[in-house]
């Protein structure tokens, strides 16, 4: 019976390893148009409370109000589903979390997958002179690829 079960484990197929993640932010290619950037405004008291009981930084005065902007690192899987989530300086674990499962939760779909099209200027001289269309099917990458974004949170602590 091992020998069976030995013989089975070999013959199944190992899953492509995963990117590493990256160390230079500037590498990555940014999310362009990534609904999160709208929406996570919306979660800002939370983030507010969060970052109020915890052992956090990073949020600094913006015009009477704390602003905390987080760089977010995904790895999209090639139909643009997201397979990991970091977080990168957001120096506070229970936001980090936070952020992680609400964009998991609600965000989900929100990355481009198959068969959605692109509408990228065209430029010449520097100037604009239409538009061109690009499906996803154009660019799509062959294998799990690392993304970027950032969330952004703003909250006030006057009375």
């Amino acid at each position: 019976m091992t020998m069976l079960l030995s013989l089975m484990l070999a013959a199944t197929p190992v899953a492509d390893a995963l990117p590493p993640m990256p160390q230079d932010l500037s590498s990555v290619p940014v999310i362009e148009g990534w609904l999160g950037r709208k929406i996570s405004p919306r979660w800002s008291e939370d983030v507010a409370k969060l970052y109020r009981r915890g052992e956090c930084s990073g949020a600094r005065p913006y015009e009477g109000s704390r602003l905390l902007e987080i760089d977010v690192l995904f790895l999209l899987s090639e139909d643009g589903k997201p397979l990991k989530i970091a977080p990168v300086n957001a120096n506070c674990p229970d936001v980090e979390k936070f952020v992680s499962r609400r964009i998991l939760g609600t965000l989900g779909n929100s990355f481009r997958n198959n068969g959605q099209a692109v509408v990228k200027p065209v430029m010449v001289d520097g100037r604009t002179i239409g538009t061109a269309r690009q499906t996803a099917d154009d660019n799509r990458p062959t294998g799990p690829v690392w993304m970027r974004s950032q969330v952004r949170f703003l909250w006030s602590d006057a009375p």
